[in-house]
């Protein structure tokens, strides 16, 4: 009966996940255009991946980008997934409502906002000289690695306090009250019961806004300029305007790689600290 159940989701996960990562990967040892598999086989395209120093400061914006936008999407919506679950209240249902209805929100349309408000001539710069605060518009607010990470962090941080919500839910109240009253404060509190007890899925949660934010390309493009470009804008070069389908796909899945060891150090981590899952009962 399991194996009937877990058929259909392992065919998905075939047909959709691991069958198109096996052709981008079989891409990338090819010279050929797309749908021509067949030429001679080279490890030339990943040894571009790896060498190419564009590549290089591509991968590390791409890191800190990733890493700040991660970390202040948990660090913002971990206090906001606590209030949602221990005083919101009756606001809690309406919060979480509004939360989720801003993931439907017109990607592009955000990015053109944010365009608007970190301008020259946008909301900020406008408001700061009206007020004398400065005497010309602030030029690192747009087109700058500043702006691709307000963005991100915008587009992103209702996906963080969704499942750091979904964390925080079963921790009951009687825990602080037991940590409350064996004299614990507010700090020892969060440090000794709380957050060992949502390390995992904060975990989770700081990996997935890290992944899709330091592999945004369309982000990038309309706010990074020349110093916000991130590796997946390199990756669309490569698909869409050159053609070179081969170094598309090997600086592809050298991405995933990385992903996947940066996925595997967390996890390892987490085992090591024996946070790796938490036993309600």
């Amino acid at each position: 009966m399991s194996l009937l159940v877990a058929t259909p989701s392992a065919a998905g996960m075939l047909a959709f996940f691991f069958l198109p990562i096996v052709i981008v990967g079989i891409y990338g040892f090819q010279t050929g255009e797309l749908f021509q598999v067949g030429e001679p086989w080279t490890l030339d395209n990943f040894h571009s991946a790896l060498t190419l120093s564009v590549n290089h400061t591509m991968a590390w914006n791409s890191v800190v980008t990733g890493v700040l936008t991660a970390t202040i999407a948990v660090g913002i919506g971990l206090p906001i997934a606590y209030w949602l679950h221990f005083s919101a209240g009756r606001w809690a249902i309406p919060v979480v409502s509004l939360i989720i209805a801003s993931m439907f929100a017109g990607y592009l349309v955000r990015i053109y906002a944010w365009r608007t408000v970190l301008g020259s001539r946008g909301v900020v710069n406008s408001s700061l000289e009206s007020l004398g605060l400065i005497e010309e518009p602030l030029q690192y607010l747009i087109f700058s690695r500043t702006a691709v990470i307000i963005a991100e962090l915008h587009l992103l941080l209702p996906f963080a306090v969704i499942i750091l919500y979904a964390a925080v839910r079963p921790i009951r109240p009687d825990f602080l009250e037991a940590a409350e009253d064996l004299g614990a404060g507010p700090w020892t509190r969060w440090t000794r019961v709380i957050l060992p007890l949502v390390a995992a899925p904060l975990a989770s949660a700081w990996l997935f806004v890290f992944i899709v934010s330091s592999s945004d390309f369309v982000t990038p493009q309309f706010l990074g300029g020349l110093q916000g470009q991130l590796i997946g804008t390199q990756i669309n070069r490569y698909f869409r305007e050159a053609g070179d389908y081969g170094k598309g796909a090997a600086l592809a899945i050298t991405m995933i790689v990385f992903y996947g060891l940066v996925f595997a150090v967390i996890q390892l981590a987490l085992r090591r600290l024996k946070l790796h899952r938490v036993d309600w009962d």
